[in-house]
């Protein structure tokens, strides 16, 4: 008989997992809170407005074909990809905008206007980043690391040395750029990874080819067209869904967890994986001493940023934007310091624009444009109905402002979502969305285990383990725990 396997949460990692657990001949129940897959990745739709939640932006599609292949599927079985041209649009505070393509010649006119020789500067620099690309791909990504003996091998440690893993991003791109422009361009994209240029190791200038040498991909009807398609792939390998229905307690026995109660049932089960936030399933869902980090741990961890979003369905069209927008604010730094030094909301705080309905007329109602305005701001602020709704009246003011057209009067739908939501929905914790930063103490063998060192048969999942954040990363740490359940 197949052992019972009970998945906690039907996110990313989640959905991702318990498709390959259920492939490798478990019986898998996958219990999801929202009535929906994704987690953070859900659907939301209002009045002909369609908003994917969570991730936005689709790189390193060579990942998502890899995983769909161990299942003897093609991505283009389930949705269609598009290459977004350009891959994304840059406003800066007091300096001409500028677009990236994955057209390198494009890409160095663009860095010419922003420093001499920028453009020859970016081929060296994107040549290093493709390096280390491949090396992290090939040699790290797909294994898991333990602890530091895991990385002895000669040819690790030859590898390791090029990835300039001590160095910090800042000062590696300013190896190569003096322009404030082409610094922020190479190092916005540390947001992604729960960080900042100025904490991340360098070895995260890999970004800069997967977004600029890689490109930047959309799949027809967002994200969750994405989403529905691990689904399909997870019911096709026989997992079974129950949606609605919340997980409220771990229960253990005799040093292994016995299955998982919830707000409706018993799931009894052989083991049980928790793809719900680390913290919130250490601290809510088991009892105390079943935990495998303490509460020192926990508040010594550097904590990724949260986001503020506003959902906007306008009936109106705005010229200026493309599917992909960022402005950059001239003190950039101090950006950061309030994210992570000094934690407090920022009146001049760099955010990013998605407006899918350029790339995809199905979003939104005919003459509409779905929208998207994302601010990264500290975990834990407080966010009472009274400062939302002032801090996105001054997020779309400055959007007009930035971007001279009218939105205000031509909003018909509006959400705005942030920390208090990541915590109540998703059980996020201080509604940190990306989770841990990837500083180098948090990355790889540093950041928590996929296994309970408390018992036997617990396992975690998620963008707090590794390989770490990001949806690609979803996928990859899916083979990683179907790997290391085989070991047990």
């Amino acid at each position: 008989m197949a052992e019972k396997l009970v998945v906690i949460g039907g996110g990313l990692s989640g959905l991702a997992s318990a498709a390959l657990l259920a492939k490798e001949g478990y019986d898998v129940t996958v219990i999801e809170k929202q009535k929906s897959p994704g987690g953070v990745a859900r659907i939301f739709r209002d009045s002909g407005y369609q908003f994917d939640m969570g991730p936005s932006w689709y790189l390193m599609p060579e990942v998502f074909d890899r995983y769909f292949g161990l299942f003897g599927k093609k991505v283009s079985d389930f949705y269609q990809l598009k290459e977004l041209a350009p891959s994304y649009q840059v406003f800066f505070e007091n300096k001409p905008s500028a677009q990236l393509h994955r057209d390198m010649e494009k890409n160095r006119k663009v860095f010419d206007s922003f420093e001499p020789g920028g453009g020859a500067s970016l081929e060296k620099y994107l040549k290093n980043s493709a390096k280390k690309y491949s090396i992290t791909l090939q040699d790290f990504l797909y294994n898991e690391f333990s602890s530091l003996f895991d990385l002895m091998s000669f040819h690790l440690i030859r590898d390791g040395l090029k990835l300039n893993i001590l160095q910090k991003l800042d000062s590696f791109i300013g190896r190569y750029f003096t322009s404030p422009e082409a610094r922020k361009v190479l190092g916005f994209n540390t947001v992604f990874l729960g960080s900042s240029p100025y904490k991340t190791p360098a070895l995260y200038s890999l970004m800069s080819h997967a977004d600029l040498s890689g490109g930047v991909y959309y799949p027809a009807g967002g994200m969750g067209s994405m989403v529905e398609a691990i689904r399909s792939v997870a019911e096709q390998q026989g997992a079974v869904f129950r949606f609605g229905e919340t997980a409220t307690k771990i229960c253990v026995n005799g040093g292994a967890a016995t299955g998982v109660k919830t707000n409706a049932d018993f799931v009894p089960a052989d083991i049980v994986l928790s793809s719900a936030d680390y913290h919130y399933t250490e601290t809510e869902l088991l009892d105390g001493g079943y935990e495998s980090y303490s509460k020192r741990y926990w508040k010594s961890r550097v904590m990724a940023p949260s986001t503020f979003i506003v959902f906007l369905g306008l009936r109106k069209k705005l010229k200026t934007l493309v599917h992909h927008n960022f402005y950059f604010a001239d003190d950039w730094k101090t950006n950061f310091e309030a994210i992570f030094d000094s934690p407090r909301w920022l009146a001049n705080a760099s955010y990013y624009i998605g407006v899918p309905s350029k790339t995809d007329d199905t979003v939104c109602p005919p003459g509409g444009e779905t929208v998207f305005l994302l601010v990264p701001v500290a975990a834990g602020l407080d966010d009472s109905d009274e400062l939302r709704e002032r801090y996105a009246d001054a997020c779309i003011t400055h959007l007009e402002s930035l971007i001279e057209d009218e939105i205000h009067p031509y909003i018909e739908t509006k959400r705005i979502y942030s920390q208090r939501d990541f915590i109540k929905e998703n059980n996020i914790h201080r509604g940190a969305s990306l989770g841990l930063a990837h500083t180098l103490l948090q990355t790889a063998f540093f950041r928590p285990s996929h296994k309970s060192r408390k018992l036997e048969n617990l396992y975690y999942t998620g963008h707090y383990t590794q390989p770490g954040v990001g949806v690609p990363m979803q996928l990859i740490g899916a083979e990683m725990i179907a790997k290391r359940m085989k070991r047990a």
